[in-house]
Parts: C-alpha cells; structure tokens; sequence
C-alpha cells in the first residue's frame, strides 16, 4: 500500500515533488482560497516554460509576483500528457524564466505537485526524445490562495 502523500499547511517557502500527487486542501490555516483552475502548458527540449498563454504572456489568473511572496500562496499538481517524463523545477518570478531556476528535481517524472509563495513559478522542460521529439504538453491545476485578514 502507498503512503499518503500530503500538503504541508505550515511551509512558506517553495517546494516541489515528484510521482504520487495528494489531493487539493480545502482548508489552509491563515489563508482563503481565491479559486481553483486547469492550464495546459507547453514544454520545450530546448527551454524552461511555466504558465502562458499561447502569445508568451502570464496569465492573468497566476498572479505570482516579485511583491507578493508573503501574500499569495500556489498549489499545484501536474501531469505530463502521454506520460513522457519531463524535468520539474521552480524559481522566482522575474524577467527572464531561463535564469532564474532555483530547485529542480533530480529526475524526470511524468507527474508531480509543488506548494509556492506568492512570487514562486513552476517550471517544465521536455526531455529530448530518441525520435527527435522534442515537445510536449502538461496539463496542470492550480489553487490560489490569500493571506487571511
């Protein structure tokens, strides 16, 4: 039998994880859940991608900024179509994606979840396949939460 795998309620700082994925809180001491939405991410061999719409821009609906580490809160679990493994990783919120990679897993995996402060980004980065295949796709749902006044 697996060990249930579970958010922890007490972290502030940014986590990530690999395989079994625990099942979204509905409750969180301190905060109050915005919403709770899908996404499909598109990951490149050659490049980190993170949550975008198909012209590049952030969603609006992520609103993870270099301001907010202590206002915000992101759940998030994910899973690669098709199954392929794909590097997982997070960083912080800044101008460039490619350089601000601060933890990433140390294997690929096809799925994964990860708790973030407000100015944290999940990041995913296909793995080259020997068919030349070099792009993929993750469908990811995420929970925003505020701080509770």
């Amino acid at each position: 039998m697996n060990p249930v795998v579970k958010w922890n309620p007490t972290n502030i700082g940014n986590e990530i994880h690999g395989g079994q994925v625990p099942i979204f809180p509905v409750v969180l001491p301190g905060w109050r859940l915005v919403r709770e939405w899908r996404a499909t991410v598109r990951a490149f061999a050659d490049q980190w991608s993170s949550v975008r719409t198909a012209d590049g821009e952030f969603f609006s609906e992520y609103p993870a900024t270099m301001n907010g580490c202590s206002n915000h809160r992101f759940r998030l679990r994910w899973r690669s179509v098709g199954g392929v493994p794909v590097r997982f990783a997070c960083g912080t919120v800044a101008g460039d994606v490619n350089t601000l990679v601060e933890e990433e897993l140390p294997e690929p995996t096809a799925q994964g979840w990860a708790q973030l402060h407000g100015c944290g980004w999940p990041l995913w980065r296909y793995v080259a396949q020997r068919d030349g295949g070099n792009l993929g796709d993750i469908a990811v749902e995420i929970q925003h939460w505020e701080a509770a006044v």
